[in-house]
């Protein structure tokens, strides 16, 4: 079954202007469109017809039909295959009242250590899958430093007493006693597994992804549909899904 998309037509029109620098009506300048037309379609209240989602592209150097097919919902992510390193991930989809999250336990398949990646705001929910699974994290990853992905380490903190990871530009989120500052390229073990460090900022300052064997968790780094809002620099979270 497809993956649902996590950004739709407007969250793909306000990150692109916003990486033009532009407000609602410079956009709307640009393209001949009303400030009221942008606006709807930014609140997902309003989809043009193609002549319109053509210009858009066009003065946004966007691609035209990957953005006709967002718009129309005729696209959308393939599933995601398990990956065959020797690992296991377990994804928690959780939610912060309506908004949905994500967390991650990642297992080493040989040892059975494992390591939280993202607390999701719910560290109840993230201790209950471990206890189901015999499971004793021994590390915390942050990819930064949001509630949604960092929020709860006082529980964990009491739960588990392991160390957190964050990078050092990150402000440190409340709970936890032992954190411990990344460097890109840097090398965690888990187990027999080699979890390498990646500094991808834009969203946050210090945004961080981790890879093991062929997949990467990336926080708010990008989502299916787009990336991610560049709260703290839209070049720099352009170069790290780029180059990164």
């Amino acid at each position: 079954m497809p993956g649902p998309l996590e950004d739709e037509l407007g969250d793909v029109l306000e990150k692109s202007r916003d990486g033009k620098g532009w407000t609602q009506s410079d956009l709307a300048h640009a393209s001949g469109i009303s400030v009221s037309d942008v606006s709807r379609m930014e609140r997902y209240e309003y989809v043009p017809d193609e002549s319109i989602l053509k210009n858009l592209a066009q003065v946004l150097d966007l691609h035209a039909p990957s953005l006709i097919a967002v718009a129309k919902e005729t696209w959308s992510p393939q599933p995601i295959e398990p990956d065959p390193g020797p690992f296991t991930t377990v994804c928690l989809d959780l939610f912060i009242g309506t908004y949905p999250v994500k967390c991650y336990l990642v297992i080493c398949n040989a040892t059975k250590t494992s390591a939280v990646i993202d607390t999701g705001g719910n560290p109840e929910a993230i201790i209950k899958k471990a206890k189901e699974l015999k499971l004793q994290p021994e590390k915390i990853l942050l990819t930064h430093a949001h509630f949604d992905h960092a929020g709860g380490l006082e529980l964990l903190d009491e739960t588990y007493k392991c160390p957190v990871w964050i990078d050092k530009k990150e402000p440190r989120p409340s709970g936890s006693r032992d954190f411990r500052f990344l460097q890109d390229g840097e090398i965690l073990k888990l187990g027999n597994l080699n979890i390498e460090v990646l500094f991808t900022p834009g969203h946050t300052p210090g945004g961080v992804s981790y890879k093991i064997h062929d997949s990467v968790f990336s926080g708010d780094a990008i989502f299916a549909g787009s990336m991610g809002r560049a709260n703290s620099s839209w070049s720099g979270l352009y170069n790290s899904i780029t180059q990164r």
